[in-house]
C-alpha cells in the first residue's frame, strides 16, 4: 500500500486515523489528558480541564478518522508561551490512473484562482489552496484560515495525497502569530516523502513522541 512520511517537529504528536486505530487513538487521548493537566490542581478545576481538553481531542481524532485520514498531526508543545492552534489531517486517495493530475492541478489553480499556488510536494506536482472559514456554526465568532495541499505522485497515476490543516484565529487573518503557525504547517508539509508502506505508528514510537513533548508548567 503505497504511503506518505512526514518529519514531525518536537512537540507533535501523530496520532493514526486509519481502520481499526479505535482503541489506540482512545489511549493516545487519555495520554495526552494526563500529560496536559497538572496532577497538583485542585480537583473542581481539574476536572472541568479534562473534560474539555479529552472533547477537544477526542473530537479531533474522531473527525480525521470518519474523513477517512490516515493520520492526524497535532502540535501540543508551546511555542514562545502559547500553543499552536490547529490540526492537520493526512489522506491518502486512489483516483482513475488515466486522468492527467495535471490538468487536475490546474483545474484546482482556476477555481482557487489567487489563493492558489502550484508547487511540487514530495517530487510530484501540487497545488496549495488557502481560504477563510466562517467558523460561527461551530460556536466561534471569528474565521478560520483552512490550507488544503493535493499532491500528486511522481510514478503512480492516480495516487494523491491530501493534506489539510486550520488555523484558528482572533479575528486578524494577518496576525503575525497567526502567519507563523501556518508557516510552520507549511514546513511540515514540505517534509513529504512518498513510500510504499510507512507501517502504522508502534506504541513505542507514540510513547516517545508524547514523552518529548515539554512538561505541563504551573
Amino acid at each position: 500500500m503505497i504511503d506518505v512520511e512526514l518529519i514531525v517537529p518536537e512537540g507533535w504528536v501523530l496520532v493514526p486515523t486509519g481502520p481499526g486505530t479505535q482503541r489506540l487513538r482512545v489511549w493516545v487521548v487519555e495520554q495526552l489528558v494526563r500529560r496536559f493537566v497538572p496532577e497538583h490542581l485542585p480537583r473542581d478545576k481539574a476536572g472541568p480541564w479534562r473534560k474539555e481538553l479529552r472533547k477537544q481531542l477526542t473530537g479531533a481524532v474522531d473527525d480525521a478518522a470518519a474523513g477517512g485520514a490516515r493520520c492526524v498531526l497535532l502540535p501540543l508543545a508551546e511555542y514562545g508561551g502559547f500553543r499552536l492552534p490547529g490540526s492537520l489531517l493526512v489522506t491518502v486517495l486512489e483516483d482513475d490512473p488515466t486522468v492527467d493530475p495535471e490538468l487536475v492541478l490546474a483545474g484546482l489553480v482556476a477555481d482557487g484562482g489567487e489563493d492558489a499556488l502550484s508547487l511540487d510536494v514530495g517530487g510530484g506536482p501540487a497545488v496549495r489552496v488557502q481560504e477563510v472559514l466562517d467558523s460561527r456554526r461551530v460556536g466561534r465568532p471569528y474565521p478560520t484560515r483552512k490550507v488544503a495541499y493535493y499532491a500528486a505522485h511522481p510514478d503512480q497515476p492516480g495516487t494523491w495525497a491530501l493534506l489539510t490543516f486550520t488555523v484558528l484565529t482572533d479575528g486578524d487573518l494577518e496576525d503575525p502569530a497567526v502567519l507563523a503557525v501556518v508557516a510552520m504547517f507549511d514546513a511540515v508539509v514540505g517534509t513529504l516523502q512518498w513510500s510504499e508502506h510507512a507501517g502504522p505508528v508502534s506504541a513505542d514510537d507514540l510513547v516517545a513522541q508524547l514523552d518529548a513533548l515539554q512538561p505541563v508548567s504551573g
